[in-house]
């Protein structure tokens, strides 16, 4: 017997008859099928800015999960930190990222154990001798929502996404003529310079920022589409921002870096000399560059983060 199953029946025997009942079985994000609690008591995520800040906006029974270290020795929840002031005073650090520890992660006596596909897919089998394990995936091709409604139900919270899904699918109707304009349809580009190896990457989907702007109505450049099928996004060299004179150019920055909207500009131009003078988004005041760790985790607080950041653009404009 495979040791993920050993630790399910062991489990499983230890229960009341009427608990053993109550089982959910999935096909994850890798292609397992994992069997676990329908309503998982003691979760661990083991990615901070996706599963982490997903399971706790949804109420799900989190009780640790990996986190960062920061410049003093202390740790943090990247983007729990940033979205809802979550600390590793309200649950458990259940490993430094990179770094899983699997002693730790047991004695938290998980009933259910999610992990993302790029950090832990390899461990998988180790973790399921603790737990039953989920690996999710935010880079599957996937639209940032439906990978989202993936992982509610998942952790027994459809309920909840539904709310906060109709919160925000008003909000989006209220806000479209506002911020997306008469035409309904601009067009945008969600890039990232990277001044290191002088390459532009370019984004299929980016997380809570692109999930806002399609449904606003915003439309991606062709040029979106020589990111590969099935990827999230590609580097490209700089001969591309040819083709990137969007409407609206969106990028990311980490303050923490002391990074800014400024720095994003002239590690653009860095790369692709002239670049801030031939996009028309730049010259119109439409080239805007968010804190990465507020925007990227597909959460509907980044949403609405993002949202409130796109009113306060189109106001100062008009």
């Amino acid at each position: 017997m495979k040791p993920y199953l050993t630790a399910l029946v062991a489990m499983l025997a230890a229960l009341p008859a009427a608990a053993q009942e109550a089982l959910r079985t999935i096909t994850d994000h890798a292609g397992y099928e994992v069997s676990y609690p329908a309503e998982p008591q003691r979760i661990v995520s083991l990615h901070d800015w996706t599963v982490t800040v997903m399971a706790y906006e949804l109420g799900a029974n989190l009780v640790g999960s990996t986190g960062r270290m920061s410049g003093d020795g202390s740790y943090f929840v990247r983007s729990g930190r940033e979205l809802y002031g979550l600390t590793f005073d309200d649950i458990a650090l259940a490993s430094v990222h990179g770094q899983l520890d699997m002693e730790r992660i047991a004695s938290l006596h998980p009933d259910l154990i999610i992990g993302n596909l790029g950090d832990t897919l390899e461990y998988r089998d180790q973790l399921a001798t603790i737990a039953p394990t989920i690996i999710f995936d935010p880079m599957n091709g996937r639209t940032a929502m439906e990978n989202y409604r993936d992982f509610a139900g998942w952790v027994n919270r459809q309920e909840t996404f539904d709310a906060l899904l109709a919160r925000y699918r008003a909000r989006i109707d209220a806000l479209r003529p506002e911020i997306a304009g008469a035409g309904g349809h601009p067009s945008y580009v969600a890039m990232l310079p990277n001044p290191e190896n002088g390459s532009i990457r370019l984004f299929r989907t980016y997380g809570a920022q692109s999930q806002v702007l399609e449904d606003l109505g915003f439309r991606p450049l062709p040029v979106v589409g020589e990111v590969p099928e099935g990827r999230q996004d590609a580097n490209f060299s700089p001969e591309i921002i040819g083709q990137m004179n969007a409407d609206w150019i969106f990028t990311t920055h980490i303050s923490d870096r002391g990074e800014d909207e400024a720095a994003m500009l002239a590690a653009l131009e860095q790369i692709a000399p002239g670049a801030t003078g031939f996009l028309d988004a730049v010259a119109a005041g439409r080239f805007h560059s968010s804190d990465r760790f507020h925007v990227y985790p597909m959460t509907f607080r980044a949403m609405d983060y993002f949202l409130d950041e796109l009113a306060g653009l189109v106001q100062a404009r008009n």
